[in-house]
């Protein structure tokens, strides 16, 4: 079987330029869909890690409202000693900064 060559005039500058705008005109739509679904999908993974922290610290604050509606004083005390640097009297509070 012989191999006939196509004729030099097929590949005109017009012909390719041709092909090449209907190939772009093909694949733009399906591109741009899977930009989207890319998107969509990396959007989700977020939002997905961002709920897990969030019902992580809902869970958190649950715990500290029982315990402050409970009114626990072994908690209130530790409460007021770590977020309000209380002491009780004749105590003396030492404060040490950490190394980096």
């Amino acid at each position: 079987m012989r191999r006939t060559a196509l004729p030099k005039s097929f590949f005109t500058p017009k012909i390719v330029i041709l092909s090449i705008v209907i190939l772009v005109v093909l694949v733009f739509p399906v591109g741009n869909s899977l930009f989207n679904l890319w998107h969509n999908k990396s959007e989700l993974r977020r939002l997905s890690r961002k709920r897990d922290k969030l019902d992580v610290q809902y869970e958190q604050l649950l715990a500290e409202k029982k315990l402050l509606e409970a009114q626990d004083p072994a908690y209130m005390e530790q409460l007021a000693r770590l977020r309000y640097h209380m002491a009780k009297p004749g105590e003396i509070e030492y404060r040490f900064i950490p190394h980096d």
